[in-house]
């Protein structure tokens, strides 16, 4: 992806093949996280939550994962340090989603970080995707990536004048995703090799356009979309390989490269938008280019050995074990598909999609499904500011 590509009309941060698959894919040209003065990751990571802290109120969006969990943690130790005034935690609740509820696991966390402000915001259906708020999104803005990105509204509300701290980008930091990283594990001596590592310890060694040539005649993660016609998904799928196969082979680099990708990109600006509409900054630690930035420098070549050692390395100062080596996750989709747009999907008739890219009476099957795929929800809110639900979007995201 470049400059040049077009935007979608009804979602400008992304191209036509984009909003079909529901997915960002390159890079964005010229975005590099700053160099790393030598700090070490954790302290970046103070740095960035002290600066929230220093706008209070500091509204901490906290679900109860160990990302936002982690956030949480932090400002509580910096504030209760510098004398600064302490986060606020805010919590959605969903009593009729069965699969987001996590009380549990937040009553634990807020005990052992002895927070006594946890504002607790039961929802019905209010994050609808075609609800009130998210109609109010896409009228103003067009339609963000992630579809969901309004989930954060609710709480910047009790943000406004000051600031809102995500746990968002935890899981791309602290895990080892590149396909390169297995390699340099074995490389280091910190696992064991098998017969199997061979063929990638000596692609490894090739020249970089040798080993996306090599990587690209191998299967990988099928992106599949039934509603993608043949030469749409053809297209996510090459532009997926290009992606996971031209990466660096170390770690370090590979991870300040990804830093650059649409993919967090896109998804920042979409919280930065929310976050402006209730008058509140967002700070967003995991991704800060200063935290991933020194996170590189900490690593070099090697990545983590896994999701939970990397927390409890940087971390278990600040929570227990359990919470940082939880690996279970709430699921909020049910909140997203609410009344509003199941009512829309009743009566759509397949006007509002690119028809070159999307088979319209698939994805109809798709959305009248019991748990539509999460990647199609671009698409739903396309179709609804095309239908002219949202007539003011077009102008007020040029």
């Amino acid at each position: 992806m470049t400059e040049a590509v077009a935007r979608h009309p009804h979602a400008p941060q992304l191209s036509p093949v984009e909003v079909a698959a529901g997915l960002t894919l390159g890079y964005e040209p010229g975005r590099r996280p700053p160099t790393a003065t030598g700090v070490g990751m954790r302290a970046a990571f103070e740095s960035v939550v002290r600066e929230a802290l220093c706008r209070p109120p500091c509204v901490v969006s906290f679900s109860g994962g160990r990302d936002s969990s982690t956030v949480l943690a932090v400002a509580r130790l910096v504030a209760q340090r510098e004398g600064l005034p302490p986060p606020v935690a805010v919590s959605l609740r969903f009593p009729s989603v069965a699969q987001a509820e996590e009380s549990a696991w937040q009553e634990q966390v807020v005990a052992q970080v002895g927070l006594a402000d946890w504002v607790r915001l039961p929802l019905a259906d209010e994050l609808d995707l075609l609800g009130p708020r998210g109609q109010q999104v896409l009228r103003r803005h067009g339609a963000l990536w992630p579809a969901n990105a309004f989930f954060h509204g609710p709480i910047a509300d009790q943000a406004t004048g000051g600031s809102l701290l995500t746990g968002v980008g935890g899981d791309e930091l602290m895990t080892p995703s590149s396909v390169w990283d297995r390699v340099n594990l074995v490389r280091g001596r910190v696992v064991r090799p098998r017969p199997a590592d061979l063929p990638m310890l000596l692609l490894s060694g090739l020249p970089a356009a040798a080993r996306s040539w090599v990587l690209r005649r191998r299967s990988g993660p099928d992106l599949h979309a039934p509603w993608l016609r043949r030469g749409a998904g053809e297209q996510v799928q090459a532009a997926f390989a290009a992606m996971r196969t031209a990466g660096p082979v170390r770690h370090d680099r590979a991870l300040l490269r990804f830093w650059g990708s649409r993919y967090l990109a896109v998804g920042l600006d979409s919280l930065a938008r929310v976050g402006a509409d209730a008058g509140a900054t967002v700070f967003s630690p995991f991704s800060d280019g200063r935290v991933v930035a020194e996170a590189a420098a900490d690593r070099g070549r090697m990545p983590p050995r896994s999701r939970s050692r990397a927390m409890l390395l940087a971390f278990s100062d600040v929570l227990p074990r359990e919470i940082l080596r939880r690996g279970s996750k709430a699921s909020f989709n049910g909140a997203f598909w609410g009344p509003h747009t199941r009512e829309f999907v009743a009566g759509w008739t397949g006007q509002g999609v690119d028809q070159a890219l999307v088979d319209a009476d698939a994805l109809h099957r798709v959305w009248r499904g019991a748990d539509p795929d999460a990647r199609s929800y671009t698409l739903l809110q396309t179709a609804w500011l095309a239908a002219g639900r949202g007539s003011a979007a077009a102008s007020a995201a040029q």
